[in-house]
């Protein structure tokens, strides 16, 4: 059953919203008005889709785009209850509800849950991925789906697929796991790897940056197991890497040849 919810003004000034595409923010406060009275939800795309937008023409791939950004930016959070999976509103407690009710299992451990879940629900999106060579011309925004009908929701929106700064910091950690693992992902550390996202369609594709981690992951010097003469060897990082001189001589093939 529906409720009423109570929208704040600080809602539309927060850091974590403002980072959400116009379509995420209104999915989000659409999603209060169907979560139980503690702030919880079925994960399950088709369910939020014929909740809050029943006459739109917005695809599972579109909707799933949309829930990976509130996914993103903590605004939700997933966990597991009684072998089914939910999302929990993070920022619940600004609902002021007497004599709640809940509906669903409550979320007794997202600290514990949420990175694995997480990953299973983000990396489930229905998103078709193309290829993207290192060096290549664009191929297309990773956004489609499998009939290539329709673009995500968030390249409707904005004109690009929002930066999944999650799902690269995994691909990182996966390809390049004897660098150093990212524990604060600052907001300068976001706003650096979101501005290398958005300089070019090739890189708005998971893919790419796949290829990029397996490419550094070739080279001895970045990865110290070479060092310069009489130098200690360096290692590389993703905060390192998103610079925007970094990136550029990366990709530039500079270090391919730097401890010789």
């Amino acid at each position: 059953m529906s409720r009423i919810r109570t929208v704040k003004p600080e809602f539309w000034t927060s850091e974590q919203v403002m980072e959400c595409s116009p379509l995420a923010r209104l999915l989000f406060i659409g999603m209060w008005n169907f979560c139980d009275d503690g702030g919880n939800h079925p994960a399950s795309v088709k369910t939020l889709k014929a909740e809050v937008f029943p006459g739109d023409n917005l695809t599972d791939v579109g909707l799933q785009h949309l829930v990976n950004e509130l996914l993103t930016q903590s605004l939700i959070a997933p966990y597991e209850g009684n072998g089914k999976h939910y999302w929990h509103v993070t920022g619940w407690h600004h609902q002021k509800i007497e004599k709640p009710t809940l509906k669903y299992p409550a979320p007794t451990s997202i600290a514990d849950q949420s990175p694995t879940v997480q990953r299973e629900i983000v990396d489930s999106s229905p998103a078709v991925l193309q290829p993207v060579d290192i060096s290549s011309p664009p191929e297309g925004k990773g956004d489609e789906t499998k009939g290539g009908e329709t673009k995500g929701i968030e390249a409707i929106a904005t004109g690009k697929p929002v930066c999944p700064h999650q799902q690269i910091i995994d691909l990182y950690h996966e390809i390049l796991s004897a660098c150093p693992r990212i524990k604060d992902w600052t907001p300068a550390r976001q706003a650096a790897l979101k501005a290398r996202w958005n300089e070019s369609e090739e890189r708005q594709n998971l893919d790419y940056w796949r290829r990029l981690f397996k490419y550094i992951e070739g080279i001895p010097f970045l990865t110290g197991e070479v060092a310069r003469p009489g130098r200690k060897p360096f290692v590389i990082s993703l905060d390192w890497l998103v610079k925007p001189e970094n990136f550029a001589k990366v990709r530039e093939g500079r270090y391919e040849d730097a401890a010789s």
